[in-house]
């Protein structure tokens, strides 16, 4: 187990490579698709079908349905998925405080008084997982904190109306985990920097709220520009972790469980994935086990409060 964090990195690198291959191979396939439709589109352009100047709404698509950009500024999902609007949902944004420059400071778990654990949940790939996730906080009221990745907003747009609720009865903390999520040193403190910008905009318009202060770097890798980056965003609470269940690869339920016997404790901070459905349908069972260990979970704003513990850079 002592080398799960670091498995835990190189997993998560290549899975991010393999999806980036797939999303390649998937845009030439659309590139070719796109090439067969072009005459089709000049011409609707053209006459509109009926001898007429096309009147089409802008970002209407060939068959004369609304594209996946028109949906979204009007709003809505994608075709067949229902959809709480965004704007019954959000707070003016006007009522979201200006990010405050600061210093970033890194956290790999809070003080141990208490017996508190703070279950956090990144990336949100698959839309059942992180539906499920979201379910069993309501039904249990236990807390948390999701990190999620504007990239996956097909996961994360159904889900905002309850987990706007879910922070209004302040269960959940919702922070920054970059919109693609990017390997920070790699992409440079510059890139991140917008990325970051990027998911703050993404969960400011989805759940009417800020991430700030809390972010937590892709693959928990980071850099003196990094901080650089997040600090004078706003980001001043660099989350990273304490134990992990290494779940950004499938594993079974009872690892699982073993890994969340073995890592929680007192003030841990304990890093899980809305991905894979064992870790979604594992959360009762994470809960109870932390019952019986005498743990409570929180969120990662009542887990450090207003301490000042900072863990080692």
């Amino acid at each position: 187990m002592a080398s799960l964090q670091d498995q835990e990195l190189r997993e998560r690198r290549a899975a991010v490579r393999r999806r980036q291959r797939r999303r390649r191979r998937a845009v030439l396939a659309a590139l070719v698709i796109v090439a067969a439709l072009v005459g089709v589109v000049i011409a609707t352009a053209a006459g509109g079908g009926d001898g007429r100047p096309g009147r089409g709404l802008v970002g209407e698509s060939v068959a004369g349905q609304p594209s996946r950009a028109a949906r979204a500024a009007n709003g809505g999902g994608d075709g067949g998925a229902t959809h709480t609007p965004v704007a019954a949902i959000r707070v003016r944004l006007g009522a979201i405080p200006a990010a405050a420059s600061g210093t970033a400071r890194v956290y790999t778990r809070g003080p141990a008084r208490g017996r508190m654990v703070a279950l956090t949940f990144d990336d949100g790939f698959c839309p059942a997982c992180v539906a499920r996730i979201v379910d069993v906080l309501l039904r249990t009221g236990a807390h948390a904190t999701f990190f999620p990745n504007g990239q996956y907003a097909r996961s994360w747009d159904p889900q905002a109306a309850k987990i706007r609720t879910l922070v209004e009865r302040g269960q959940l903390i919702v922070g920054n985990h970059t919109f693609h999520h990017v390997d920070a040193p790699v992409v440079g403190a510059a890139a991140f920097g917008a990325d970051l910008e990027q998911n703050e905009q993404w969960i400011e318009r989805t759940f009417g709220l800020t991430g700030r202060p809390f972010v937590r770097p892709p693959y928990g890798a980071y850099d003196g520009g990094t901080l650089a980056a997040a600090g004078p965003r706003g980001y001043t609470r660099v989350i990273m972790w304490s134990g992990t269940v290494a779940d950004s690869s499938l594993r079974t339920i009872p690892y699982i469980l073993h890994a969340i016997r073995y890592w929680a404790k007192p003030g841990a901070i304990i890093l899980m994935h809305g991905n894979y459905p064992p870790t979604a349908r594992a959360l009762p069972q994470i809960l109870a086990l932390l019952r019986r260990m005498r743990l409570r979970p929180v969120t990662i704003e009542e887990l450090l409060g207003g301490s000042s513990y900072r863990a080692a850079p």
